[in-house]
């Protein structure tokens, strides 16, 4: 497949240190799927752990503008495809067609000897992917240890989706390469597969922020301190399908998001404010369920209120998590899309989250990967 590289300057670039140091420096291809900013998200912290001793080549197609905000920059940037994801008709919604139609197409356009020869160039020890399976199959093909990190398989979600029966031979090829990898590493809240052997569960894989509460009402202005404050996560698949209108009839609350909300109901920020820092200082979290939002909630101890998503079978997982531990609250859709928040906002106040998930996979991942190298 067509590749363009942009390396990040490195102020510790692993190839100019001395040969000694070279030879402990294990290095690490990391892919990462652009099925939205969630895998990116929940890599972050795993690739915090990895870059101070590890030589880190990342592979992914969102913009590396991402990865510079978030981590020191001794780091190696790809930019490439690693994976299909899927295809929304709006932020709540599978289209199954098109999401068939980009997965053979990425079968298609897919370079199996491109990407061995790569691996092979620059002596990569070790593959790490979220949660691609292209880069599994090449692992075994070298004979290269391989980690899958995610709470589901694209092979869990295309197997639950209308015409799979007619797509038998794509979802076949989905399961045999995610088959290769040498284990899987669970994070909380995922769901169970039989294609691969080799599992571990671990805590979520968190991003916490800091409670900045008091500089946030001094922006918001006259009043906020008495009022609950909501924080509004739907990602990048549009945010058109509520009724923004009606949370006016909310008065005790102000929500606030990072989301082109472009409604007076809603307080937009700018990037002055983090996703962390917002969550970390907001009363609820609003949001589509989506596994690094729900992560970085539960790691700030705050409850979640989010939508029923029958379409992707990963909210399975999500709904048996949220109702059995009792710290998120569940709206069927067309009350979520008509802005129906009031109760459910009184609800979710009542949860209590703190010692009631396992936290810090990162740091569980990096002991398994120092092992692995070992």
């Amino acid at each position: 497949m067509p590749i363009s590289e942009n390396f990040v300057n490195s102020t510790t670039n692993p190839r100019k240190s001395k040969k000694n140091s070279e030879d402990k420096i294990k290095r690490i291809a990391y892919y990462i799927s652009a099925h939205g900013y969630g895998h990116a998200a929940r890599s972050i912290p795993v690739l915090r752990q990895l870059i101070p001793s590890h030589s880190v080549f990342i592979k992914s197609a969102i913009d590396c503008d991402f990865f510079n905000k978030h981590l020191p920059n001794n780091f190696e940037f790809i930019s490439q495809n690693v994976d299909a994801g899927c295809q929304h008709s709006n932020s709540l919604k599978i289209d199954s067609e098109k999401s068939f139609q980009a997965l053979k197409s990425f079968f298609k356009n897919s370079s199996l000897t491109h990407e061995k020869n790569w691996l092979s160039n620059n002596k990569i020890d070790l593959i790490i992917s979220d949660v691609a399976s292209m880069p599994l199959k090449v692992a075994s093909q070298l004979k290269l240890p391989s980690i899958l990190i995610g709470n589901f398989t694209w092979h869990d979600i295309y197997s639950h989706l209308p015409q799979t029966k007619n797509e038998s031979i794509l979802i076949q090829s989905l399961a045999e390469e995610y088959s290769h990898a040498t284990v899987q590493i669970l994070p909380q809240c995922h769901l169970n597969n039989k294609i691969i052997d080799n599992k571990k569960e671990v805590g979520f894989i968190t991003n916490k922020g800091k409670n900045i509460r008091d500089d946030l009402e001094h922006h918001l202005g006259k009043g906020a301190e008495n009022k609950t404050l909501v924080f509004i996560y739907l990602g990048e698949h549009g945010t058109h399908s509520v009724a923004w209108e009606n949370l006016g009839e909310i008065k005790d609350c102000l929500f606030l998001t990072r989301d082109p909300i472009d409604h007076p109901a809603v307080n937009t920020l700018n990037e002055i404010f983090t996703y962390q820092d917002l969550i970390a200082s907001s009363d609820i979290i609003l949001t589509k369920g989506g596994y690094s939002t729900l992560s970085t909630a539960f790691a700030n101890h705050k409850p979640v209120i989010t939508c029923e998503r029958n379409d992707f079978y990963e909210f399975e997982a999500i709904r048996e998590y949220l109702q059995i531990r009792e710290i998120g609250i569940l709206i069927k859709d067309k009350q979520f899309c008509h802005g129906d928040w009031q109760e459910h906002i009184k609800e979710a106040l009542k949860l209590t989250v703190k010692n009631k998930v396992p936290l810090n996979g990162e740091i569980e991942i990096s002991k398994i990967i120092h092992q692995m190298l070992s």
